[in-house]
């Protein structure tokens, strides 16, 4: 395993909660709806370089030289309610080239995030993903004038259960134990998952500020 973690990108986090909380005052559930931000994070924690002028998200990784397919999937969505198993997308205009350099790159880094905060962050080898490229290729090959794929997902499961973890934020594996328990979830304990991620995110934000004024203090 090449690939780790580089960068603390804590600071990162806590100029992104002001913003957030900012932007919560105003009715704005995502103040970094396209995804800059998240990827951003993944860049900078992996120590990769974003690959000017090209399709996708790569990052490459200049120790090892090895590229990276960047995705992140948000675990609340723009009307503020909580995915459940979300399909993580890959790319508006899948078609024979885009699936190539997949089938090329080193790996796809996938974050999935709890508002802007980075729950998981997973490597997922190309390999492990070759039923979708070869999926993919079996639409180009029996649907007419099929020119290109919009948008198609991967698995959000398959993620988890193909990935190499990297990153962990344990304040939210009651989500992961919930979803891995229960094949359906009623709204009533989707709510009260959602209700016990906040908490746990908010307590940690209150420790962290009280922690800040501490240190000012002395």
């Amino acid at each position: 395993m090449t690939l780790r973690v580089k960068e603390d990108i804590n600071h990162l986090l806590d100029m992104a909660n002001v913003l957030q909380d900012e932007a919560t005052n105003h009715n704005i559930i995502h103040v970094f709806d396209d995804g800059g931000y998240r990827e951003l994070l993944l860049t900078k924690m992996f120590g990769l370089t974003r690959m000017v002028g090209r399709h996708g998200d790569d990052g490459l990784d200049e120790e090892t030289g090895n590229q990276y397919e960047l995705k992140t999937v948000n675990l609340i969505d723009t009307k503020d309610e909580l995915r459940l198993r979300p399909g993580i997308t890959t790319c508006h205009h899948v078609n024979h080239d885009i699936i190539k350099r997949y089938r090329a790159v080193s790996g796809f880094l996938i974050g999935i995030f709890y508002i802007n905060e980075p729950v998981r962050i997973y490597e997922v080898p190309p390999s492990a993903l070759e039923n979708y490229f070869t999926a993919w290729e079996h639409r180009f090959k029996t649907e007419e004038n099929l020119k290109h794929i919009n948008n198609p997902k991967i698995s959000f499961n398959d993620v988890i259960e193909k990935g190499i973890l990297h990153y962990h934020d344990k304040k939210y594996d009651l989500y992961f134990e919930t979803i891995q328990e229960n094949k359906v979830i009623k709204k009533e304990r989707k709510l009260d998952l959602r209700a016990k991620l906040d908490q746990a995110r908010e307590k940690e934000i209150q420790e962290l500020k009280e922690k800040e004024e501490i240190d000012i203090q002395k």
